[in-house]
């Protein structure tokens, strides 16, 4: 099983953890689009460190602080670099962002309250998405991750996030996109054995399907996309021979 693991001062650790399990690391960078000259520095930096480390696999997760007529052009380019691109979500505006204008591969966390606390509506919750930018969504093949880190944070605010994410499963459900639910690994007690995942799953409102699809979905998003990559592809529905 593929999963994503951060890359920070424990990923020697995480390794030896993933070995143990015969899991594949998929090595997550992170990077902020700010200005220019800082989102060329800074990827700079990863493509240093990438080629230094020699990961398999890896993705990077866009945090989006600044968009600039450039901003889209800059995170579609970010797939020549890494095997899968992450957009951080939250922000109504960066949701919309991400699955209107890019081509990202996954929208993580768009229920997530980082950058500005949610208030939760009387008949649904505030979870970031809605119909709209779901079609978006199945439309560009871009899939929904919802890490499971936060459980390890604020007690009361834990009901609430199952909520918000539930409804987004829903939301996926109706529309047909992918999802991937489990840890963003930063640390060796993220690491759960395909019981323990299985056991997590169970809390949230998700089909078997989808239960199904979480397991697999990051070794099918990195094949398509090598696929994409090479002469035989013309689109999703077209592949020579």
């Amino acid at each position: 099983m593929f999963v994503l693991l951060e890359y920070n001062e424990n990923y020697l650790e995480n390794i030896k953890e993933l070995k143990k399990l015969d899991y594949i690391p998929i090595i997550l960078f992170k990077i902020v689009l700010n200005n220019k000259n800082q989102i060329k520095e800074d990827l700079q930096k990863l493509l240093d460190l990438k080629a230094k480390i020699k990961p398999k696999y890896t993705a990077l997760q866009i945090t989006l602080e600044k968009i600039e007529n450039s901003t889209i052009g800059t995170v579609n380019n970010m797939k020549n670099n890494f095997d899968i691109i992450i957009g951080l979500g939250g922000l109504n505006k960066a949701n919309r962002f991400f699955l209107e204008s890019t081509q990202i591969d996954f929208l993580q966390d768009p229920q997530n309250t980082l950058f500005f606390s949610k208030i939760d509506f009387i008949h649904h919750f505030n979870s970031g998405i809605n119909h709209i930018l779901c079609n978006f969504a199945k439309e560009k093949e871009t899939g929904f991750i919802f890490s499971l880190n936060f459980i390890y944070g604020n007690k009361t605010y834990i009901p609430k996030e199952i909520g918000r994410i539930n409804q987004n499963l829903r939301f996926a459900r109706k529309y047909n996109i992918d999802i991937y639910l489990n840890f963003i690994i930063k640390y060796p007690n993220q690491i759960k054995s395909l019981k323990e995942i299985e056991n997590m799953l169970s809390i949230f409102d998700l089909s078997n399907d989808q239960k199904k699809n979480s397991l697999n979905i990051l070794d099918l998003k990195i094949k398509n996309n090598e696929m994409k990559k090479t002469k035989k592809f013309i689109c999703s529905e077209i592949i020579l021979k």
